[in-house]
């Protein structure tokens, strides 16, 4: 019988059962899904008393038996009962069709029989009297097996079917069917990565449930105590070491493997997930290497995966891109275009917007729903490097290893920002996204991808402008005014700001903060949107193409508001070279681009901006906050610096409401820039404003413990001062439940 990379040896008990017992010659690194989050799955019944858990063994790299075949084999005395094993090698794929799998479990179920059935012998022989001699077919070794198998209670052990060429692994699954409804009462146990879950559920109808065996850090301790026990040099080891290595190990390598699985009693076909954490045991190793107690703990204190651990991933998932490479079809370019998407995407990706994203045509003007693959294929297509969580649907990496190994190894494209620029410009020219209504509530559930393109189409292209990308941008961007993908950027823009300025705090400072043409306009040119992004090309062709900066719909600032509000220097620069446009409006109602940059924190912009001799920096927004406000009120130091090195600036400047940066910086828990400010004589660190509150008040409403010690440090700072409703700093602390500023201010009560 071949079994892969492994070799068997048979026994006969007493009472004339056969048990195979399997001896795989695997080492520690051997199998590439291995890595944390490639499981193997395990599938059984429920009824076997065979497989009844007395224990949890904890396998180690000593111990070179299949765990299940062992099991089943010492429990197996007495019993009419035969056991009967495969091993698939992605290797030896070739070999390992359904009819030879078939057939090597049928030779070893009928070796062990004293009487062999009649049906089977005449079978047989008959392929013996043909022309040189040939093995049964498929559909006779299924019938021969059907027949041994409701003879006696049969257990059929196959390991990694995920190994198993996807055309062959359905012939075989569909034979394992045949053979459970003719034979009820064999079971089938077989390991396999988690996407080959949903083939079998298909293949054997009705019978497939799933339970995971996560591996927690007891088991990583049971490992490690079991390890240190069998310590070669127990001289080299004392408590306070064993208790540092009990400690640290399983803290770094959380979520890496000492090979552990339980068997339980299971449910038909049963799939167990088997964790390995190969790192534990890698660490383990390096330390028990060293002769004595001082090099062991140096080695503990410069522990990494070390060479054994990285050449394990390197030969793993080099196996798995190979195996990826086998595939037919064009699952190799969906495998590695997921892979790509996950790796460089700005954000988690849904396992709906993924599939969309790979369903996109590049050079079709068509969006076809029906080339939107399924998740489950992009899981069988990366071969496991791949997994869905099931409570988000966010697809990840099995593990962060995979981007450093795919990384290194260039297998992904080498113009991946490019590529996804295109897609997702592609997308958002689709007739069928440009069909869409105006209203972005009534659109993005029905189309999964349209989020993200639109916020981040930009980011990617920016990052690498081709000449595809370039052209679908100016066709976008040309006809962006109306275009459902900006209303959808403003949308998550006006968000962001309005979560910057903590508007959903009561009586907060940013709750009446007037953005860029919010309320103002519906209207988002094609101009401001490359501004928005940085892409000067695009802003360079626009202008070239006729796009008037002040044309109707746009203030002539408001592009150059977009650009500095997201730092972007060599666009602010270029806009600047336009006479039309004013860094300093007479309309007051938005924030000015020097306003915009002090509040994000934007230095280079800050400086290009202050160069110009028409850009004012007192000049405040309608509610009197000036560049130094937003600077403080966001908790821009170098904003900061860069403003009061001016000598027009005043660092105790009130705004309409009498509130100071000193109060913004305070109410934002803005530690150091609060230092910053006390340091100038001209900061009040009292000053009430119109709503007779200080900044110790908004400290102690908000919880800022160490702020509102430093405000105590001053003597004019007083915890009792009532605002106009009555209430001190004192009442707020205390209202809030921030107990350890109550106690902060209780102390200077004392005092």
């Amino acid at each position: 019988m071949k079994l892969g990379n492994g070799s068997s040896r048979q026994r006969n008990l007493a009472n004339g059962t056969l048990v195979v017992r399997v001896v795989k010659a695997k080492k520690l690194f051997y199998f590439a899904m291995e890595i944390l989050g490639s499981e193997r799955h395990l599938s059984g019944n429920k009824d076997s008393s065979l497989c009844r858990e007395e224990s949890k063994p904890v396998l180690t790299s000593y111990d070179d038996s299949s765990l299940v075949a062992d099991r089943l084999c010492d429990q197996a005395g007495g019993q009419n009962t035969a056991v009967s094993c495969f091993y698939f090698d992605f290797a030896a794929g070739k070999e390992q069709s359904a009819t030879n799998v078939l057939g090597s479990l049928l030779k070893q179920m009928v070796g062990g029989i004293e009487r062999i059935p009649e049906e089977i012998l005449r079978a047989f022989q008959q392929q013996r009297t043909t022309l040189g001699g040939r093995r049964p077919e498929l559909v006779n070794i299924i019938k021969m097996l059907q027949l041994v198998s409701s003879s006696r209670r049969t257990f059929v052990c196959i390991d990694a079917i995920d190994e198993c060429a996807g055309e062959q692994r359905a012939r075989l699954l569909d034979s394992l069917n045949e053979i459970l409804v003719k034979a009820p009462g064999t079971r089938i146990f077989a390991t396999g990565r988690p996407y080959v879950r949903a083939e079998m559920e298909k293949r054997l109808p009705g019978h497939v449930t799933s339970v995971s065996i996560n591996p927690t850090k007891e088991n990583v301790i049971t490992y490690l105590r079991a390890r240190l026990g069998r310590d070669e040099t127990p001289d080299a080891m004392d408590e306070s070491l064993e208790e540092e290595i009990l400690e640290k190990i399983p803290r770094k390598v959380s979520g890496m493997y000492v090979e552990a699985m339980a068997l339980r009693t299971l449910s038909p076909y049963r799939l167990m997930h088997i964790f390995r954490f190969p790192l534990a045991s890698l660490n383990i190793e390096e330390i028990l290497r060293e002769s004595t107690i001082y090099r062991r703990r140096e080695r503990l204190s410069k522990m990494t995966p070390g060479w054994a651990a990285l050449w394990a991933l390197e030969d793993a998932y080099g196996t798995t891109i190979e195996r990826m490479k086998a595939q037919d079809g064009d699952k190799l370019r969906l495998g590695m275009a997921a892979l790509m998407w996950i790796i460089h995407a700005e954000r988690p990706l849904r396992a709906e917007e993924l599939c969309h994203a790979l369903g996109v045509e590049l050079g079709s003007q068509d969006f076809n729903a029906s080339n939107v693959p399924s998740a489950s294929t992009l899981v069988g297509c990366c071969q496991g490097l791949i997994t869905v969580d099931k409570e988000t649907s966010i697809v990840r990496l099995i593990h962060h290893t995979v981007k450093e190994y795919l990384s290194a190894h260039h297998h992904i494209s080498n113009k991946p920002h490019a590529e996804m620029a295109e897609i997702c410009l592609t997308y958002l020219n689709s007739k069928q996204v440009k069909a869409l209504s105006a209203n972005p509530s009534a659109v993005t559930h029905d189309n999964p991808f349209l989020g993200y393109c639109s916020l981040y189409w930009g980011v990617h292209a920016k990052m690498d402008l081709s000449g595809g990308a370039r052209s679908l941008a100016l066709t976008l961007l040309q006809e962006y005014d109306g275009h459902i993908s900006g209303k959808l950027l403003l949308e998550q823009v006006e968000h962001q700001d309005r979560w910057d300025s903590g508007s959903s705090f009561s009586r907060d400072p940013g709750s009446d903060v007037r953005f860029v043409r919010y309320g103002h306009s519906s209207h988002f040119s094609g101009l401001e949107c490359a501004s928005f992004f940085g892409i000067v090309e695009l802003v360079v062709a626009l202008r070239r193409m006729g796009s008037d900066i002040s044309q109707r719909y746009i203030r002539e600032d408001a592009a150059l508001v977009w650009a500095a509000r997201n730092g972007h220097k060599h666009t602010v620069e270029m806009l600047l070279g336009n006479r039309r446009i004013c860094p300093r409006p007479s309309d007051c109602s938005y924030l000015t681009p020097l306003l915009y940059a002090a509040w994000k924190g934007h230095e280079g912009v800050v400086n290009i901006l202050l160069k110009r001799q028409d850009v004012c920096l007192r000049e405040p927004d309608n509610h009197g906050r000036t560049p130094l406000t937003y600077a403080a009120w966001g908790g821009h130091e170098g904003v900061m610096k860069i403003l009061l090195e001016r000598t027009q600036v005043s660092p105790g400047e009130p705004d309409n409401h009498g509130r100071t940066p000193l109060s913004y910086a305070v109410w934002a828990g803005h530690e150091e820039v609060v230092k910053i400010l006390l340091e100038r004589a001209e900061v009040n660190p009292d000053n009430l404003d119109i709503f007779v509150r200080t900044p110790l008040s908004y400290a102690a409403e908000r919880g800022h413990e160490r702020i509102a010690t430093i405000l105590l440090t001053r003597e004019e700072v007083s915890p009792h001062k009532p605002d106009k409703d009555g209430r001190t700093p004192l009442s707020y602390a205390a209202g809030n439940g921030h107990e350890r500023v109550l106690k902060i201010l209780l102390g200077r009560e004392e005092e």
